[in-house]
């Protein structure tokens, strides 16, 4: 849930001025994942294991990359049709060609067997280098070997192999240190596979050698995949500033946004229960606090000022911690409750169809659908709102179909893998 590609996308979004939002979405499988993407209609989505593999029998097609590695981390949408792409594989490929001084070596040497290997390997065979590999898993090497032709070494001849090579590719979870970096020489090229914490960054500046981590591979495969998103084109340097002026500091305060019916109010009890925190309804306050009914209040004062009580009250619960907020079903409507939401909340969107919204909801509480039909009128509402859903939302959880107490151990789920409560 705590990705950094809203943080890259986001940023070249701004950039450009467009209306484009990028945001998380949670799914227990790659068919809900296809489902909601195909119900709200997105033009692009990025694929984290464990389902770059479980993607493709969704999709219509595959670019080279893709069909080489056997998984996908982009999807996006070409003439009505589904297509999937591996930019993880772009991503070392443009990594690595903004220093073509090492490339004239003609090789690379791999060290790892994993799913990230396989994406190092092709990218090194694109670019036209011998690649060799280097693990400890026997049995992983032989498959590479036998699938893509590459040499392959024990983990025991590493220090010797670390020295003929000008390009090195550690492909190793956080922290593993394959080999002493002290035996590095300045003329070669390391990129690390992690985003921060390398093994590496310490001897950067004793020996001198070309450094690329993971947030260089991250920044260089978002910028294709912007690209296939969106049709723009962007450029790496400004996902390294989005990057770098980001900050993010959990607060204790979670909002759950989403049309009226889809479940905010229940689930929330419950979340709040999961979590320990204080569990808020914005519009059982409004009403407490205006002493009618919120048809009432649109009756007799409009909803310009329901909106503006409305602001008012969330401003004031940005302030406080451990907190479970409902908002109504409206809240995003106002450019003001969109900063707030985004900058002082982890704001969950709750997603459903307004079929399925409405469906049993008692609708005499509910102004806006006091009308002849009321499932157009909340067709109608629910298309206009969600760009505002998605431009405050910090992830979105879909609820179509799930119980109170699945919504919310959904939500909680994420929310405590995430940050840790």
């Amino acid at each position: 849930m705590h990705s950094l590609s809203p943080v890259l996308m986001n940023g070249a979004i701004d950039a450009q001025g467009s209306d484009y939002r990028y945001f998380r979405l949670t799914a227990q499988s790659a068919g809900e994942a296809i489902m909601v993407f195909k119900m709200l209609q997105m033009s692009g989505m990025n694929v984290t294991a464990p389902f770059k593999q479980d993607v493709i029998p969704y999709l219509n097609h595959l670019t080279d990359n893709a069909q080489k590695a056997g998984a996908v981390n982009c999807v996006f949408v070409r003439n009505g049709q589904l297509w999937g792409d591996n930019t993880d594989i772009t991503g070392v490929e443009l990594s690595i060609r903004q220093h073509p001084e090492f490339l004239k070596d003609g090789k690379m040497l791999v060290i790892g067997s994993g799913g990230a290997a396989q994406g190092v390997i092709i990218a090194g065979q694109n670019l036209g280098v011998e690649v060799s590999v280097v693990a400890r898993n026997q049995e992983a090497l032989a498959k590479l070997k036998d699938q893509f032709g590459v040499k392959v070494f024990s983990l025991n001849d590493i220090n010797t192999l670390v020295k003929q090579y000008k390009i090195i590719v550690q492909a190793l979870p956080s922290g593993v240190k394959a080999f002493d970096p002290e035996i590095l020489t300045s003329d070669c090229l390391i990129l690390d596979a992690n985003y921060k914490d390398s093994v590496f960054e310490p001897f950067i500046k004793k020996i001198g050698f070309v450094f690329l981590s993971g947030k260089d591979w991250l920044v260089h495969q978002a910028v294709p995949g912007f690209e296939l998103f969106t049709g723009d084109k962007t450029t790496a340097q400004i996902m390294y500033n989005a990057l770098d002026r980001y900050k993010f500091e959990y607060k204790g305060r979670i909002a759950l946004t989403g049309f009226m019916g889809v479940g905010k109010t229940t689930s929330g009890k419950i979340l709040a229960k999961l979590t320990g925190y204080r569990f808020v309804d914005m519009d059982d306050e409004i009403e407490a606090q205006e002493g009618m009914k919120i048809t009432e209040i649109f009756k007799t004062k409009g909803e310009d000022y329901f909106r503006k009580v409305e602001t008012e009250m969330l401003k004031r619960y940005a302030g406080e911690q451990n907190i479970i907020l409902s908002c109504g079903g409206g809240t995003v409507k106002n450019p003001v409750n969109q900063a707030v939401l985004k900058s002082d909340f982890v704001t969950v969107w709750l997603y459903a169809s307004a079929k399925y919204c409405i469906n049993g909801l008692d609708i005499s509480n509910r102004p806006l659908l006091q009308c002849d039909n009321p499932l157009a009128a909340a067709e109608k509402m629910l298309a206009e709102r969600i760009p505002f859903y998605a431009s405050c939302a910090y992830a979105l959880v879909c609820v179509e179909n799930l119980e109170t107490e699945q919504i919310a151990n959904k939500v909680y789920e994420q929310i405590s893998r995430t940050f840790g409560i």
